[in-house]
């Protein structure tokens, strides 16, 4: 299955091509045209007027000298005014006159000068068998040529407009045959393309430049599919690669999780029977001890029955009753010492070797676990400050709380303390709101930068070789963030010492019991 492809964005132009051409080609054709009917225009109105009116003046001039021969020559001008009555019924003409010989007015007529605006003179000589007779002269007004230019310049606006229509109709379609639809088409193509279509063809198109861009995005599309048909076969393998990568990563973790259990196990087994031998050496004085006493006074009981016989003073009476006496005190002190060590021994067993969550006195078992710790080894090197105050009652896991104090405090007697610098070590705990912070310190060499992001890998370790397993601090961490549900800040300078900060919640969390 093909990835999905993000919708295009803005897939409608905001602007046509088609009207952009069409645009563009109207005012190259608007322009010109516009320029050539100008043109046309008046020449137009200079034919009409300059041609059709001279050439109607004259027309006008030739019948009158044609037609004036006669009266002129026989001097009969009467005659000649119905001709002159014919030429001036034509309200263009605005005057004729005609002169004899010597140049007198024998004919004219005028009209009114308001009514006619500018005018072609035209004069014809009159002659008869190579005789001047006189001379006819007219004026002739372009208002009706004017008139008739008008009209023709109309008319001639209207095929041109007609024309540019029909042009302009033509040029839209053969835009929308060769320009609009090829475009749209690929248009339509490259959206499909895009929104992962790879499968639909473009569609053939003319042998020109569309047709040629059709084909090249044809075959981006082919290229394409087959980019992503091998893109699918890499995500897949790929995919199935890192699921079997996952698999032995999960196993790897869960084979490491249950190492980890196993050692912290083994650390525990180990501390509790370090803490076994521990209360075994100090269960035999305090033992050994009323041992002694009570063997004491069975001798001297046997010594007393025996001088029974030979008769008693009261001095041998009051000596042998003040011996078992203090043999009896001595002898219930030690026991009494021993029964506290034992009842000790066993509660502190007990949490280190169970998971269940109880509640408890946080005071109480930090006192028990540093009292058990100290029955293990003897730490002349550091002095112990518990500062825990009475009332931090919590419900959560008492045995993973001592494994956390008895890893910090022989960490810090190992590694900060030595026989030639001794120090000490302080425990102090407060309560902030649902969490209590347990703070352990010390005074001694602290820590190096460079190690102080390591300290909690497993098996990290300065003492290798040494007896340092490298675990320690890293069941502190995992008891911490694990079981207890807790977090550790650790602050240490050279020199100066190092401070572990715990903080767990008073109450934690249900775990399943092992």
């Amino acid at each position: 299955m093909r990835p999905a492809v993000s919708p295009v964005v803005n897939a409608t132009p905001t602007s046509s091509l088609r009207h952009d051409l069409f645009s563009v080609l109207m005012l190259a054709l608007v322009i010109p045209g516009a320029l050539a009917i100008l043109i046309l225009l008046t020449l137009n109105w200079q034919k009409t007027i300059e041609v059709d009116a001279r050439a109607k003046a004259e027309q006008f001039a030739d019948l009158l000298q044609a037609g004036l021969v006669l009266p002129l020559w026989n001097v009969a001008l009467d005659t000649a005014r119905p001709l002159m009555q014919a030429v001036v019924a034509d309200p263009s003409v605005a005057w004729v006159e005609v002169r004899d010989a010597t140049g007198e007015m024998v004919l004219e007529f005028h009209r009114p000068e308001d009514v006619l605006s500018s005018t072609i003179r035209v004069s014809r000589q009159i002659v008869k068998e190579g005789t001047p007779l006189g001379e006819v002269s007219l004026a002739y007004a372009t208002d009706s040529a004017q008139s008739d230019a008008l009209r023709s310049s109309w008319l001639l606006a209207a095929v041109v407009g007609c024309q540019f229509v029909v042009s302009l109709l033509l040029m839209s379609m053969w835009l929308n045959q060769r320009v609009h639809k090829p475009l749209n088409l690929l248009r339509s193509s490259a959206a499909s393309i895009s929104t992962g279509d790879l499968k639909t063809a473009v569609p053939a198109l003319r042998h020109d430049e569309f047709g040629v861009l059709g084909q090249q995005l044809d075959c981006m599309r082919i290229a394409l599919a087959q980019s992503v048909d091998v893109l699918e076969e890499r995500v897949t393998a790929r995919t199935t690669e890192l699921r079997l990568a996952n698999t032995h990563l999960e196993q790897a973790l869960q084979n490491l999780r249950q190492a980890q259990d196993r050692l912290i196990q083994s650390e525990k087994l180990v501390a509790l029977g370090s803490l076994v031998a521990g209360v075994a050496h100090e269960l035999n004085t305090p033992i050994g001890n009323g041992l002694l006493v009570i063997s004491t006074v069975l001798g001297q009981t046997h010594e007393f029955r025996a001088s029974m016989g030979q008769g008693l003073t009261k001095t041998q009476l009051n000596g042998y009753l003040d011996q078992v006496e203090q043999g009896a005190e001595i002898t219930a002190s030690s026991l009494n010492r021993a029964a506290n060590l034992i009842q000790d021994f066993k509660q502190f067993a007990v949490d280190q070797t169970s998971l269940r969550r109880r509640r408890f006195d946080l005071k109480q078992v930090v006192r028990e676990t540093l009292a058990s710790v100290s029955v293990v080894r003897k730490y002349a090197m550091a002095k112990l400050h518990m500062d825990v105050p009475d009332g931090i009652e919590m419900k959560s896991y008492p045995g993973a709380i001592g494994q956390i104090v008895s890893n910090l405090f022989e960490n810090a007697v190992v590694h900060a303390f030595s026989e030639q610098h001794a120090g000490t070590v302080r425990i102090s705990a407060l309560l902030d709101g649902e969490h209590v912070v347990l703070t352990v310190s010390d005074d001694g060499a602290g820590i190096a930068p460079e190690n102080l992001s390591r300290i909690f890998d497993p098996f990290y370790t300065t003492r290798m070789g040494s007896g340092g397993s490298g675990l320690g601090l890293s069941i502190v961490f995992s008891l911490l963030s694990g079981l207890l549900g807790g977090t550790v800040d650790v602050e240490s300078s050279l020199g100066q010492g190092t401070v572990f900060r715990l903080r767990m919640p008073r109450v934690a969390a249900q775990r399943d019991e092992a």
